[in-house]
This record gives structure tokens, C-alpha cells and sequence, in this order.
């Protein structure tokens, strides 16, 4: 295999990193949905479909970040673009989250006329699929008996188990799902017919392939990852408490490799300078105390001044930075400190 195709499979490979959050319904949210009580008295007036609260192993809140609306891609030959809006009530069931009233504003792709089930089936209940590739939002259904069929290695982890969770979902998933997907080679080759060196060289063609490449990537992933980060430290830099939006960066405590490690706990919201010196790690956090350390070459005594004090911790664990990637980073500054 060529070293240029290589790269194109591990951009693409790294560009379908996709998340999707299941629901196998109960006869109470498919009775919602048809705006029918459940038999026995057991609910389902509501016309809602309750996914469960916000926790490690459901961390909805990250999956949504600040969209609590949804606006959804259409399936050619199936559904138009559609919308999903997501709450949580603190009064029920302890934050339970919602997709609001899937009764009179069903989803298009949970329609009669998109193939949805009449009548429910207990041997054989419909999960409702919601797949998020950066910044689309792609719904669908899938029966469990139709699930159960699919290549094991296709399928996300605990599907098939569990009533509900958010996954990665694998590019044959996606493929079975019938959701197109994009590789960066299109925009890629986009971007290259503009990329005009100074001059010629043929040795600069791989470097700036791979600088082009780059760059796609990281765009595609920044502005959510920065988006769920301001949510997380409340529009706030980590260390300095500084509150200018227009200065406060998404920092990766472990270098970023791609779309994996554009989640919450691996970042940190930081101002732009701070940023810069958290990289270079003349400033960093200590991993048991979660407390600011500062190199003595910085001779800014607005620097020095932050020694010591703590940072800002979000409010949901989920969120939090990863304590061993803080312990990473701590070694490579008490490295620096002893060059």
C-alpha cells in the first residue's frame, strides 16, 4: 500500500467517527408516540420518549452539548429534513430527558409513511437511531429483530443488551443504516487545486498534502469541541478565570490524533496565551491537587501569581479534565523544569 493511500484510508477512518444514541421503546413510548395512554393505567398520555438521565454511561448532555433542538438530514426516497427537541425536567425522575411531544411532531423518519410500525411488538420493539457525524444529525429506526441480524462487528457496544446508550458508530453500521458519508479526499482535492506553492517542489507535494489534510480534520472538530468546552467551564479560562469569549481557546491536554480526542475531558478552556504556554508546558496542572504549576522561566509576575491556585472544575464529571492526561502533561513539565 502506498504511503499516500494509507493516509487517505486513516483520514477517512478518522473522519467517520460518528456517535450514535439508541432507544429500544417500551410499549409506553410507542404508546406515546400513537397518543394513546399504555394499558393499565401505566402511562404514555405524555406523547414523549423518555431516554433516561444524564450519567457516565449515558451522557446525553455531552451528546446534545447546548442544542437541545436538533435539525435533521433527509433520507432520499424515505423522509424530508426534520427536527428533534430534547429536554430535561429536574422535576421528573431526576433530570429524565425527553424528546418532546412525538405525537402531533413525529419525526419524519418515524412515520407510517417511512415504514414505522403500526402496532407495537414485544418480540420485536423498534429502536429509535439518532447518529451525529460532526455537525450533521442523521435519524432512522431499526427493528430488534432486523438489529440482531447485522454483523456483530458492525453493531455499536451494548446495542443488543442494553435499552439505551450512546456509542461510536462504525462505518459499517452506518452503511447498514443506509447514511451517506463524505470522505475529506473530496474537499481535500477541493483544497489542493487553490494550494499554489511559491514554487515548485516536488518534494513539498507530500508535506502539503498531509498540512491540507490536517487542517480539514481539525476545523471539522473544533467548533463543537470548543462549544462543549465553554459549556463545560461556564465561558470561563480554566486557569485565569478570564471571561473574554474572544480569547478563550479549546486547549487538548493530550495532543490532539483526530476526531477521539475531541472530547471534554481531554480539553480545557483556556485563554489564548495561557493556551500557547500550556503547550509549550511552561504552565501546568498538578494531577493530585488539580492545582496550577508554573514554570520559573516565565518572569511575568502576572504568570507567577497563578501558582498554586486551583482551576476550574465543571460541575458534571463527565466533563472534567482526564486526570491522567493531566498526570501526562504534568510529567512533561517537571521535564522541562529539569532541562
Amino acid at each position: 500500500m502506498s504511503k499516500n493511500s494509507k493516509m487517505d484510508r486513516d483520514v477517512e477512518e478518522e473522519y467517520m467517527s460518528a456517535l450514535v444514541l439508541w432507544k429500544r421503546l417500551t410499549e409506553n413510548d410507542f404508546n406515546a408516540m400513537h397518543g394513546t395512554a399504555s394499558p393499565r393505567g401505566l402511562g404514555g398520555g405524555a406523547r414523549h420518549i423518555a431516554l433516561g438521565v444524564n450519567n457516565t454511561a449515558f451522557p446525553i448532555a455531552d451528546f446534545l452539548g447546548r442544542n437541545a433542538t436538533l435539525t435533521t438530514v433527509a433520507q432520499q426516497g424515505n423522509h424530508d429534513v426534520g427536527e428533534l427537541v430534547f429536554n430535561s425536567n429536574p422535576s421528573r425522575r431526576r433530570g429524565e430527558w425527553l424528546i418532546c411531544d412525538q405525537f402531533k411532531h413525529r419525526h419524519p423518519a418515524w412515520r407510517k409513511s417511512a415504514g414505522f410500525p403500526a402496532h407495537y411488538d414485544s418480540n420485536n420493539p423498534p429502536y429509535i437511531l439518532i447518529v451525529r457525524i460532526g455537525n450533521t444529525t442523521h435519524v432512522r429506526f431499526i427493528l430488534a429483530r432486523a438489529l440482531s441480524q447485522l454483523p456483530e462487528t458492525a453493531l455499536p457496544a451494548g446495542i443488543i443488551d442494553r435499552s439505551k446508550g450512546i456509542q461510536e458508530a462504525s462505518k459499517a453500521f452506518l452503511i447498514e443504516l443506509h447514511i451517506p458519508f463524505d470522505t475529506l479526499l473530496d474537499t481535500y482535492n477541493v483544497e489542493l487545486a487553490d494550494y499554489h506553492p511559491d514554487a515548485f517542489d516536488p518534494d513539498s507535494l507530500e508535506d502539503g498534502r498531509s498540512r491540507i489534510v490536517a487542517s480539514i480534520i481539525r476545523r471539522q472538530g473544533q467548533q463543537d469541541f470548543r462549544r462543549k468546552l465553554l459549556d463545560a467551564y461556564n465561558k470561563q479560562c480554566a486557569i485565569t478565570r478570564c471571561p473574554t469569549l474572544w480569547v478563550l481557546e479549546a486547549a487538548h491536554i493530550t495532543p490532539y490524533r483526530g476526531a477521539r480526542t475531541n472530547v471534554v475531558s481531554n480539553g480545557l478552556l483556556l485563554r489564548a496565551d495561557v493556551h500557547t504556554l500550556f503547550d509549550l508546558a511552561l504552565i501546568s496542572i498538578a494531577p493530585d491537587s488539580m492545582t496550577i504549576r508554573v514554570s520559573q522561566r516565565l518572569v511575568d509576575d502576572s504568570y507567577l501569581a497563578l501558582e498554586g491556585r486551583s482551576i476550574v472544575i465543571p460541575r458534571h464529571s463527565i466533563s472534567r479534565p482526564n486526570r491522567d492526561a493531566i498526570a501526562r502533561h504534568f510529567k512533561q513539565f517537571e521535564r522541562q523544569l529539569g532541562a
